[in-house]
């Protein structure tokens, strides 16, 4: 059995933890944090146990998957760096960090991959992308995907460069969404509907609608017209959208993403 070291223990160490201990991939959880109370809950979620020192977690681990906040991750590299072995394979999912950020800070030859996960991988809903550092081998990337296949979907890219799209369209994407959803429920009290039941109406909608575009074999583009008959209701508001600069403004909203996760690469 592998032993896994979550350095950190937050919101998304607990969900793929959980994840992996539900497929039964057979793996020896443990996760550092400052915070008791994070160790606490990992532990109560996961079975694995929290220690307080990132650089015994390191030492007792064969994988090592640093779940810290992106403002901290200079200071936790500089931490465990003397207790990386060429033996480690380090996974990032910190927003923004490059692979070029681990590399400086850990030994020549040290197997990286960099994961870009998103929120609905807390409900096991995922969508992961990953890529590798130059060291990293094809099972480093098979392990990888093992990890976080227990919380979602997960893709290999080649290229990091695409990390700042990926970041833009599946890491905020959920915000966007849930933008969209706060609108139409307002919209929908304008109309007449009571707080509860506009709420009710949005959340099913956007669900029911998101499972038949993923399951169904039709792109968005066939379903939208599928549902839009000539003088009805939906193309109304589909051309009160496209009046309004719907689609425009979501470009905007994925290029201003984009570019703000080059930014913070670059910084």
């Amino acid at each position: 059995m592998k032993r896994l070291g979550f350095v950190g223990a937050g919101n998304m160490a607990r969900a793929i933890g959980a994840g992996l201990v539900r497929s039964g991939a057979g793996y020896v959880l443990a996760a550092s944090d400052t915070d008791v109370a994070q160790r606490e809950r990992f532990h109560a979620e996961t079975g694995g146990s929290g220690v307080p020192d990132n650089l015994h977690l390191v030492e007792q681990s064969e994988v090592v998957l640093l779940a810290v906040k992106p403002q901290v991750m200079d200071q936790v590299l500089a931490e465990i760096a003397p207790a990386i072995r060429p033996s480690h394979l380090v996974i990032s999912i910190a927003a923004g960090i490059p692979l070029a950020t681990l590399s400086r800070a850990l030994a020549a030859g040290t197997r990286t991959v960099r994961v870009m996960p998103n929120m609905p991988a807390l409900i096991g809903k995922g969508m992961s992308v990953m890529v590798g550092g130059a060291a990293a081998s094809s099972e480093d990337l098979r392990i990888t995907e093992q990890l976080f296949a227990g919380i979602g979907e997960v893709v290999a890219i080649d290229d990091e460069r695409l990390m700042d799209a990926v970041t833009a369209v599946s890491g905020s994407g959920p915000g966007f969404i849930f933008a969209f959803a706060e609108a139409l429920v307002e919209a929908a009290q304008e109309v007449g509907l009571s707080a509860d039941l506009a709420v009710t109406l949005v959340e099913q909608t956007l669900y029911g609608a998101a499972a038949l575009l993923h399951r169904s074999p039709e792109t968005a583009a066939t379903l939208r017209a599928m549902v839009s008959s000539p003088g009805g209701t939906t193309l109304a508001g589909l051309d009160a959208l496209a009046a309004g600069g719907f689609s425009e403004t979501l470009r905007s909203a994925i290029r201003a993403a984009t570019r703000r996760s080059r930014e913070l690469s670059k910084s």
